[in-house]
């Protein structure tokens, strides 16, 4: 007994406790667990922003090319002025660096675009054409088929990441590098674009029969 009348602990009695080790070994656990659960959660970030960019990716290329199959399956056989001159006896325009195009290019009307009573500044039938500037394919086109003298062209960048565009043409069971052909058009076009991150895609037009070639075979 003490002089104040309080009592003493039993000899020898601790108070309960961690050690240093056994923080620090806890701590440990607590870190790796930690970094754990990080690397899982950055690794499903990273894989759904990759799947996100995919998806939007799968996106713009299936807009690209619906917007092409609009145009290529409404070919027209109409002889076109250019800048005000005579009406050109082709029917459809392709080469490489068409353009200004970096890769092929092509040009052709196409019908199918109504304007009822004429009510937007264009015709039915317009101008089209596509071409690669900077690996991005572009689609080009005038409000009217026959342009005049300082007649701008509209550009509407449609898919990036275009590294090249290649045009043949179908004509009597072959396919053929260039289209030379006055008043007709080709039985088939195929255009095939390579892409940066996808590798190769492939369109395949069947084209309507030319009036211009039907009237010509009939008065041969």
């Amino acid at each position: 007994m003490d002089l104040n009348g309080g009592r003493q602990g039993p000899v020898g009695q601790s108070q309960a406790g961690f050690t240093l080790l056994e923080v620090l070994v806890a701590i440990a656990v607590f870190a790796m667990l930690s970094l754990s659960a990080y690397q899982v959660m950055n690794g499903v970030q990273i894989s759904d922003q990759q799947s996100r960019e995919h998806n939007e990716r799968l996106q713009q290329i299936q807009r690209a090319v619906v917007m092409m199959d609009n145009d290529f399956r409404q070919i027209v056989a109409r002889r076109t002025r250019n800048q005000g001159e005579a009406p050109s006896g082709k029917l459809l325009l392709s080469g490489e660096y068409l353009l200004d195009s970096s890769s092929d290019g092509i040009m052709f009307t196409r019908t199918g675009w109504q304007n009822p009573q004429q009510m937007f500044p264009r015709g039915e039938n317009v101008r089209v054409g596509y071409r690669i500037v900077d690996d991005t394919l572009e689609r080009v086109w005038f409000r009217y088929p026959d342009t005049v003298v300082g007649a701008e062209p509209l550009v509407r960048p449609i898919l990036a990441d275009v590294t090249k565009l290649e045009v043949r043409f179908y004509q009597d069971k072959k396919w053929l590098e260039h289209w030379n052909q006055d008043s007709t058009l080709p039985q088939g076009v195929r255009i095939r674009l390579t892409l940066a991150d996808f590798g190769e895609i492939e369109r395949v037009y069947m084209l309507p029969v030319s009036a211009l070639a039907s009237k010509a075979k009939e008065e041969g």
